[in-house]
């Protein structure tokens, strides 16, 4: 299917110019690739090459001298240089018995012409010929992107891309997904399935593999490997790989935009279910009907807040790598949007007894994808509520949710996402909103707070920093940054304003229950 791009010095012997030329040496080598042709008449090549030149010379930069002879050849070898043309007569009247043994050992082409050659004549020829096939690179590069593009339109684009470019390479191909089964093109034995894809990803397969990533929005979705070895692969291969490479990556996104899409539709039954106002019965089938093979072990809503700076991202493409990421944790998410907040319901496909590591892990997951990275979002965090075996109470585990984001936004205390490990702050909540907790705040710290009022003092600071410690006037004297004495005339005072017995445990636990109360009120 494709044109071999590429201009060999086997290819270049063709030429006209080349009909009275002798390989002296090298002949091994004739399928050296050339890129470009230079005449080089100094001894010391330096930084002058980047490697697939064809070099030519008349020899007078290093004549008769067989050490700086060798010494120029070596440093041609070193450079990757594909081949040298020699013109005997004028400087150079043979060529050492040393240089062609060295050029014969590292399978470098060792070319003379023993008549006098125009060098420009050559250099034009070539050049040109490098640069009509580079047109036709570009022409034919240019078709297999339309065709690329017109199998991105088709309903079976990705299995067709793969098969365009494995007519265009015409080497054995492996698309090896993140999720799924490996597929081989052409197809070998299943048998051999195994052995071949460990040695994809092992040192000991050496250049026999080219790798090329299917990526997008910092996912990577798979890797496609082409066997060949670098002598076989051209520049028009990777071109053509890595444009299939956007391709498959385009094909991939436009699959999940317009599943995505689609579970957006559901977004009103899943707000009405978070509402309670679906049956048990209802849920179960309606989950049954959307995903026949889903096997249920509990249910938890978990709110992700995300305060994007860039009012116009489209939140389709986050919520996608957000769900992949809950699925690999055992999570089946169905997903809303409320205001600033993403919900998830959270489908339990294991076993309870880990839901939490796995969950927090998927956090950990999501915060650490480019998506987030990417400095987007001006403000980004999550709250879990408890989570139930029965699906009709996700409504209940919903409400958590929101109660531990409002905990979290009081306090500014989020180490934890879950409900549950609010402790003392989920009681503080509810008498808040009984109105009974200002008063109970005022009962056993009233006296206190009156007191920094009057003298401007830092008693409160104290008493939250001394319960803190644990009555340790040493560490409390620490994180106080004060003295000893200081810090003993100050429990002196508490004691005259809370009662000689402010740290026997009853009253402490009442005192110390007040103090967060007090900070949750602020």
């Amino acid at each position: 299917m494709k044109t071999a791009f590429k201009l060999t010095v086997k290819d270049i012997l063709k030429r006209p110019n080349f009909e009275e030329a002798e390989i002296v040496a090298g002949k091994t080598g004739l399928n050296h690739v050339i890129r470009w042709v230079h005449i080089m008449e100094v001894a010391e090549t330096g930084q002058l090459l980047s490697g697939n030149e064809l070099i030519l010379s008349t020899g007078v930069g290093w004549r008769e001298d067989q050490q700086l002879s060798c010494s120029f050849l070596k440093q041609l070898i070193d450079h990757k240089v594909s081949g040298l043309c020699i013109e005997l007569g004028t400087y150079v009247s043979s060529i050492p018995e040393e240089m062609i043994e060295l050029a014969e050992r590292n399978h470098f082409p060792l070319i003379v012409f023993r008549s006098e050659v125009r060098f420009i004549d050559i250099t034009q020829d070539i050049n040109g010929l490098l640069m009509d096939t580079h047109y036709k690179m570009m022409s034919d590069l240019e078709s297999f992107s339309n065709q690329l593009n017109h199998l991105l339109l088709s309903t079976d684009g990705f299995n067709n891309i793969l098969r365009l470019l494995y007519r265009y390479l015409n080497k054995q191909m492996i698309y090896v997904p993140i999720e799924g089964e490996s597929l081989f093109f052409p197809s070998v034995e299943k048998t051999d399935h195994s052995a071949l894809l460990s040695s994809l990803y092992s040192e000991s397969s050496g250049n026999r593999k080219i790798r090329q990533s299917i990526q997008a929005l910092g996912h990577k979705f798979a890797d496609l490997f082409i066997l060949a070895s670098s002598e076989e692969w051209t520049d028009f291969d990777s071109l053509v790989l890595d444009r299939t490479a956007t391709a498959l990556a385009q094909d991939q996104l436009r699959l999940l935009y317009v599943e995505e899409k689609r579970k957006y539709r559901e977004n009103r039954w899943v707000q009405k279910w978070l509402q309670n106002e679906h049956s048990k019965e209802e849920i179960e089938q309606y989950l049954s009907a959307l995903e026949p093979s889903l096997k249920e072990s509990g249910c938890v809503a978990c709110l992700c807040k995300l305060d994007f700076s860039d009012r116009q991202v489209d939140f389709t493409y986050y919520s996608m790598i957000f769900r992949s990421i809950f699925d690999k944790q055992g999570f089946f998410p169905l997903v809303t949007l409320e205001q600033h907040f993403t919900v998830f319901a959270l489908i339990d496909k294991r076993r309870k007894e880990d839901w939490k590591s796995r969950l927090k892990h998927a956090l950990r997951q999501i915060q650490g994808t480019d998506l987030i990275q990417d400095q987007r979002f001006e403000s980004f965090h999550f709250g879990a509520g408890k989570r139930f075996e029965a699906l009709d109470r996700l409504h209940e585990s919903y409400k958590m949710a929101k109660e531990t984001f409002y905990i979290q936004e009081k306090t500014g205390e989020r180490d934890s996402p879950f409900y549950e490990e609010l402790y003392m702050y989920r009681l503080i909540s509810m008498m808040k909103k009984q109105d009974d907790l200002q008063e109970f705040i005022l009962d056993h710290i009233g006296m206190v707070l009156e007191f920094d009022a009057k003298h401007n003092s830092q008693m409160f600071k104290t008493l939250k920093v001394y319960l803190a410690a644990n009555g340790s006037k040493k560490e409390a004297a620490k994180h106080l940054y004060v003295v000893r004495q200081t810090l003993y005339h100050r429990i002196e005072k508490l004691k005259e304003l809370l009662g000689e017995d402010f740290m026997q445990p009853k009253k402490r636990l009442a005192i110390e229950f007040a103090v967060h109360a007090r900070e949750f009120m602020m």
